[in-house]
């Protein structure tokens, strides 16, 4: 991950709608870095408003990912391949030779009846561009209907996953999971929270793909909408899980229904309260922690207390010697990176609203790390090696 942790939203507003300059500068104010597109059809949105999309982009630093009716997996299935090919070929030679290109969405939440369609799409859409696409799956939950959704048992989905991966060549992906943010049934539905990580994640480190976690920023349905708390602990979490990057769900509120709100723009394009909290959180963690963490390889993660997701115990080492609670044991992430011959952890306090004071002994390279810390609820804590300044 040299060139640094991705952020972006999803975006279900037509081309057209807002101004490319203005929305762009909101995008920037957010601290999104890639952002997903206004939706495109070019059966009614002219060209020139995508690439005035991707020029606005291209003066602040930004990459796209590009949402084209022509190539996602539904359309796939619409026309056939042939067909899609060919509209895939138009887009790529309209789109993809842009600066701030980052790639196709291919489709969202792929179920077993669209799952070969979406392999298939995907192949193509890789096959006629220079850049990667991006799809997004369904994240596992333990219901009965999960099976029947997915053709497979709860505990064979990491390697549907992986098998999909494989076949396409596919290096960068995500899915959604949104109960950490449950109003009902809070742990429960952290303890899948943290499964899907894990799940995920290790499809991502077996096939050499980079993993994208949709998080939570509109209440809606069972789900809260989330304080700066909840914001900074969905960050810290996906990260320390191995995360390369965060796909926001999602800025624009569209139209009244499904009982979202205080989304970061509201039904009359103003910005709500959400919006400079998803600000802060997103340049606060850029600012602070992309570049290191970026240098580095994630090895793995383990859990102190209480352990979601079936995540393992973490047991002292020679450079984590030793973690005691000074104030309010809670449970907490250690991450470990890796890079330039020597180790960095990562520390994240899985409480969503206490605070913790923790002190912990070093050793080894690690040994000037030592010291006594707060961590408030969902922050980081990293400690780096001498080696890594």
């Amino acid at each position: 991950m040299k060139d640094g942790y991705k952020i972006g939203f999803w975006n279900y507003v037509d081309t057209g709608v807002l101004d490319a300059e203005s929305a762009a500068d909101d995008w920037k104010a957010l601290g999104m870095n890639t952002p997903m597109s206004f939706e495109y059809d070019p059966a009614k949105n002219k060209k020139e408003e995508m690439l005035s999309q991707l020029d606005a982009c291209e003066k602040r630093g930004m990459k796209l990912i590009v949402c084209d009716a022509r190539t996602t997996f539904s359309r796939y299935i619409a026309v056939g391949e042939e067909e899609f090919r060919a509209g895939v070929k138009q887009a790529a030679a309209e789109f993809s030779h842009h600066p701030a290109f980052f790639g196709f969405h291919v489709g969202d939440e792929p179920a077993k009846a669209q799952w070969q369609a979406a392999v298939n799409a995907y192949i193509v859409c890789r096959e006629e561009t220079d850049e990667m696409p991006f799809i997004n799956f369904l994240p596992y939950w333990d219901e009965d209907n999960f099976e029947e959704t997915l053709g497979v048992k709860g505990e064979e989905y990491g390697a549907l996953v992986e098998d999909f991966l494989r076949k396409t060549g596919a290096k960068k992906f995500g899915y959604d999971y949104y109960g950490q943010c449950a109003y009902f049934e809070r742990e429960r539905f952290v303890d899948l929270y943290f499964k899907n990580l894990n799940i995920f994640g290790a499809a991502a480190r077996n096939c050499g793909a980079e993993l994208y976690v949709s998080l939570l920023s509109v209440g809606h349905w069972s789900l809260v909408v989330p304080d700066e708390d909840l914001i900074r602990w969905q960050i810290a979490t996906s990260v320390a899980h191995g995360a390369a990057g965060l796909m926001w769900f999602f800025v624009y509120e569209r139209r009244l229904d499904g009982s979202f709100r205080l989304s970061p723009v509201d039904l009359f394009w103003e910005k709500t309260e959400t919006f400079p909290r998803l600000s802060r959180q997103n340049r606060t963690f850029l600012e602070y922690y992309d570049k290191s963490l970026s240098a580095l390889r994630f090895e793995w993660v383990k859990h102190v207390g209480k352990r979601y997701g079936g995540t393992e115990a973490f047991s002292e080492n020679e450079e984590i010697e030793k973690i005691d609670f000074v104030v309010n044991e809670v449970p907490l992430a250690v991450s470990k990176f890796s890079g330039g011959g020597s180790a960095s952890y990562l520390l994240v306090n899985l409480s969503q609203r206490e605070p913790t004071s923790v002190s912990v002994r070093c050793g080894g390279d690690l040994k000037r790390a030592s010291g006594r810390y707060w961590i408030a609820p969902g922050q980081m804590l990293l400690l780096k090696s001498e080696k890594h300044g």
